[in-house]
């Protein structure tokens, strides 16, 4: 008979649980009781109850993979550098960064990861930039479009026994969203050029992010899915 797996059994590994999603989502699965291991380079003044802190790079796993357990069932992929500019000013070495730490350093965690991963949800975080042109988006845009491509081929590689999706979403009004804008001042602006004339709440992604590894996902696997307002397909005017 098949051993049922309770919501607090499972284990969630979120890296880049520092700040942003990865924090907000972090607090949230805490909240809800779950088993938490959180990693980043760099850990909080005041650490979450109940949950392990791990820090490190996530592209550099052999220099934590001895402090995570034997079996993951869920993995959360938030870090990602964004690096933002027109084309004329963006080096070669910029796109490239932009690249390893979106694409690469996803790849490489999940490779080192894979003996625990049996039976697992994986959640990567794209942006709606990966579809939608954008000025000033070039490596950004390029680098979340690879994720994407690679989290689809990564789907059908560890089918059935694993599942891959993307969560992408439009401007977040995280520390680093609101930095890229210039402030909050700019949000209403950015607002009325979604259709839904509002910007996704960090906590709306996170949640997001727990649909789709809860067991009312079971059956999705392989999908991007864009919480955009609306800004990637649809035009109101």
């Amino acid at each position: 008979m098949e051993q049922t797996v309770t919501t607090n059994s499972f284990t969630h590994l979120i890296a880049g649980a520092s700040r942003g999603i990865g924090h907000t989502l972090l607090d949230s699965c805490v909240e809800k009781g779950e088993q938490v291991i959180a990693l980043s380079r760099s850990q909080p003044d005041s650490l979450p109850p109940d949950c392990q802190w791990i820090t490190g790079d996530a592209g550099q796993p052999e220099s934590f993979a001895r402090e995570l357990p034997d079996v993951i069932h869920r993995l959360t992929f938030c870090p990602g550098k964004v690096i933002l500019g027109p084309l004329k000013r963006l080096s070669s070495e910029q796109m490239l960064d932009a690249y390893q730490t979106n694409v690469i350093d996803a790849f490489v965690l999940i490779q080192a990861l894979l003996p625990k991963l049996t039976n697992s949800s994986i959640v990567l975080i794209s942006s709606v930039a990966a579809g939608t042109g954008l000025p000033n988006h070039c490596a950004i845009s390029a680098a979340k479009a690879g994720l994407e491509g690679f989290a689809l081929a990564l789907a059908a590689d560890l089918a059935p026994k694993t599942r891959v999706n993307v969560v992408a979403p439009t401007l977040t009004p995280t520390e680093m969203g609101l930095s890229m804008v210039g402030g909050e001042k700019m949000i209403p602006m950015i607002e009325n050029r979604h259709p839904l004339k509002s910007l996704p709440a960090v906590k709306e992604i996170a949640d997001t992010i727990s649909f789709l590894h809860s067991p009312s996902a079971a059956s999705i696997t392989g999908q991007v899915f864009k919480v955009d307002g609306g800004l990637s397909h649809l035009r109101t005017s």
